[in-house]
C-alpha cells in the first residue's frame, strides 16, 4: 500500500491514495486507515459509510515483483495421479507382451501419494517377477511425472488372459509339420469296468460258498453241485457245450481286439510341430466336416453343403443355387484343398467334391431355348484316385 504524494513530495498517509492486494488489487479514491496488527485497510466509499477490506501484502515485496508467499501453488489432482498410474502399468515390458489394466485408484495427501491398479497379464507369465516390473514401472513413472513422492505402489493381479495367437501365413508359405503321429490309446473304460464287476462277481458268490462249507461246516450250494453235475454228464462233443465255447470264444476274441487295437476312431492325429515330438494333438471328425462345410459355404451361389468325413477321405456335397456352375466346381475344390491342408493332419484326407444345380439354377447369360435348358439335378463331380 502506498499514500498519495503530498505537494512537498513527502506521503500522505490520510490523503486520497491507492490500495493494493496482491498483484492486482481495486484501486479505491479517498482517505485509508490501516488497522495495526490486522494485514489489511479500510477504504470508505464514496457516497456512503461503509468501507470495503483490501488485503495488504503479509511479506516484503521483492523490487520489482510479488512476495513469494503471494504467488500460489500447484495441486495435483488425484484423478491425474490415477491415469499416471493406470498408463504407466502398460508400459512394463514383460517379455514383449503387455499388462492390461482392469481398474485403478490414487490418493494424494500433502506432497505424497498412494497408487493402486488392478491387472490383467499376459499368460503364460511369472505373477511375481511380472508384479513387480509392473510396479517399478508405474512408481517410477508417477514420480517423475507428478512430483509427488510416491509412498505406497501397489499392483493386484485380478486374472490372467491368452493372447491370441498371429494368423497362420498361407499355405504356400507354411512349412509342413514332419513326423508322424498315432491316434491316442483309448482307455476303454466301459468295457473294462464290465468285465471286472463280473469276474469280482462270480469270484465272491464262489469264494462266500467255499468259506461257508469248509469254516461253518454248511452243504454246498445247490447251484454249484448242480453245474458240477451238469458239466460230468455232458461231453465236449454235446451241442450246449459247443454253443457254450463258441460264445466264450467269442468274447475273448473281442476283448484281445479291445486290448490290441487304439479305438478313439472319431479323432483324428494332427502331425507334431517341427523340433517337437513330445507334442500330441488330435481332431474330431464332427470338427473337420463343419470347417469344411464353412469353407465351401463361402463360394457365391453355393446354397447348401453337406459332408461326410471319414478316416482316410472326406465327400463334401454342395448345391449351386446361381452363377457358373463350372467356375464354382473350381471354387468349392479350391476352398476344400485349402482348409485340408491348414488343418495340420499327420495323413491328409482324400476329397471328393460333388457339386449338383437347385431346380431354379439358370446358368448365366441370355436365357437359352427350352430344349437347351439343363436337366433337373445336373451334377459335377470331381474324384481324387489315391
Amino acid at each position: 500500500m502506498s499514500g498519495a504524494q503530498a505537494p512537498d513530495g513527502g506521503s500522505d498517509p490520510v490523503g486520497a491514495g491507492t490500495a493494493s492486494g496482491g498483484g492486482g488489487g481495486a484501486v479505491v479514491a479517498g482517505p485509508v486507515v490501516v488497522g495495526s496488527g490486522a494485514g489489511t485497510g479500510s477504504a470508505p466509499v464514496p457516497g456512503g459509510a461503509a468501507t470495503r477490506a483490501v488485503p495488504v501484502p503479509a511479506g516484503p515485496a521483492r523490487p520489482g515483483g510479488t512476495a513469494p508467499v503471494d504467488r500460489g501453488r500447484t495441486v495435483v489432482a488425484e484423478r491425474a495421479v490415477r491415469r499416471i498410474a493406470e498408463r504407466s502399468a502398460t508400459e512394463a515390458d514383460l517379455a514383449g507382451r503387455r499388462a492390461q489394466v482392469a481398474h485403478g485408484a490414487a490418493t494424494v495427501h500433502g506432497r505424497g501419494a498412494e497408487v493402486l491398479v488392478d491387472v490383467r497379464l499376459p499368460y503364460p507369465a511369472s505373477l511375481g517377477e511380472a508384479g513387480e516390473r509392473v510396479r517399478g514401472r508405474m512408481a517410477d513413472r508417477v514420480a517423475e511425472l507428478s512430483g509427488l513422492t510416491v509412498r505406497t505402489a501397489t499392483v493386484r493381479v485380478q486374472s490372467l488372459a491368452a493372447e491370441r495367437a498371429a494368423p497362420p501365413p498361407p499355405p504356400g508359405d507354411r512349412e509342413r509339420p514332419s513326423g508322424r503321429a498315432r491316434r491316442p490309446w483309448s482307455a476303454r473304460r466301459a468295457p473294462a469296468a464290465l468285465v471286472s464287476l463280473a469276474a469280482a462277481a462270480g469270484c465272491a458268490v464262489l469264494l462266500t460258498d467255499l468259506l461257508s462249507v469248509h469254516l461253518a461246516g454248511r452243504r454246498p450250494a445247490r447251484w454249484r453241485t448242480g453245474a458240477v453235475d451238469w458239466l460230468a454228464a455232458h461231453g465236449p462233443g454235446d451241442g450246449a457245450v459247443v454253443a457254450g465255447g463258441a460264445v466264450a470264444a467269442v468274447l475273448g476274441a473281442w476283448l484281445l481286439w479291445l486290448a490290441l487295437t487304439p479305438g478313439l476312431r472319431g479323432v483324428l492325429p494332427m502331425a507334431p510341430a517341427t523340433g517337437d515330438t513330445r507334442q500330441r494333438a488330435v481332431l474330431d471328425r464332427s470338427a473337420v466336416a463343419e470347417l469344411l462345410r464353412d469353407a465351401a459355404a463361402a463360394v457365391p451361389g453355393v446354397t447348401d453343403v453337406r459332408v461326410r468325413c471319414g478316416r482316410r477321405r472326406v465327400r463334401l456335397r454342395a448345391r449351386l443355387g446361381f452363377g457358373d456352375r463350372d467356375t464354382a466346381h473350381t471354387a468349392v475344390r479350391a476352398a476344400t484343398d485349402t482348409a485340408l491342408s491348414g488343418l495340420g493332419l499327420t495323413r491328409p484326407l482324400k476329397p471328393r467334391v460333388t457339386l449338383r444345380t437347385e431346380p431354379y439354377w439358370r446358368p448365366p447369360g441370355p436365357a437359352p431355348a427350352r430344349s437347351d435348358r439343363p436337366t433337373r439335378g445336373s451334377r459335377t463331380t470331381d474324384t481324387v484316385q489315391p
